[in-house]
């Protein structure tokens, strides 16, 4: 009596390997949220003052609360973009999602400190604007800090 051995086939092995594991689910997560902020930031239905939508300042405001323009929503787009093409690879995961998230709490902070100025950070122009993008930035930053230390604990590997 021979024992069947379960055959191994590449689809298989492929589903086998392309379990994500924490820090690669976080990076998934997170640059989904950043790319759906960043495409609501083009949607004119979703937009107060439409009229008032511009490239650099503008006064359309997402929901009426957040100060949008063509470049904020393009960088949190492209910001969102990026982190999910690399989600292949546990480093780089790491790596984007910390990177944006200094990017993001950078702008929130640039934004705050120079509002209503002349001087004035291009993509930022209302308080709620910068606070979103330092709430962002920060959560990036919690997570992907959270995601790392779990990978470690469950993989043992970074």
């Amino acid at each position: 009596m021979s024992t069947a051995q379960p055959m191994s086939t590449p689809a298989l092995e492929s589903s086998q390997s392309r379990k994500l594991g924490p820090v690669q689910r976080n990076t998934l997560v997170t640059g989904g949220l950043l790319g759906l902020l960043g495409l609501l930031g083009f949607l004119p239905f979703l937009l107060t003052d439409y009229d008032q939508y511009g490239f650099f300042r503008s006064g359309a405001q997402l929901f009426g609360i957040f100060t949008v323009s063509v470049v904020s929503s393009f960088l949190l787009l492209l910001f969102g973009g990026t982190m999910i093409a690399f989600v292949d690879s546990v480093k780089h995961s790491h790596k984007n999602t910390i990177f944006h998230g200094w990017i993001l709490v950078g702008m929130g902070v640039a934004g705050t400190g120079m509002v209503n100025t002349a001087a004035s950070f291009p993509t930022v122009s209302n308080w709620a604007s910068n606070l979103l993008y330092l709430a962002l930035g920060l959560l990036l930053l919690a997570t992907g800090t959270r995601a790392r230390v779990r990978q470690v604990r469950e993989h043992g590997i970074f």
